[in-house]
């Protein structure tokens, strides 16, 4: 690596892994997924629609099971 090149910071996830969001604004209960795309502050989740309350299937249904979550918002769980 040359002087003048900055290494590539470390994200925290990475396409594939398996996380939990505690809530967000959609959907306060919760839920399991698996990172889908990795941006530069956040992460494009795959909703696990088992793991989502039967009572919010409907913003399931209008988030076409997919949720943006800042970094902070979501946390690794063993796949």
């Amino acid at each position: 690596m040359e002087k003048n090149e900055v290494e590539p910071e470390k994200k925290p996830f990475s396409i594939g892994d398996k996380v939990h969001v505690k809530k967000t604004a959609l959907l306060p209960t919760g839920f399991d997924g698996q990172v889908g795309k990795v941006y530069e502050n956040s992460i494009l989740i795959d909703i696990d629609p088992s793991t989502v309350a039967k009572a919010r299937s409907e913003e399931l249904h209008d988030l076409h099971g997919r949720v943006i979550v800042r970094f902070a918002e979501a946390k690794k769980i063993k796949a």
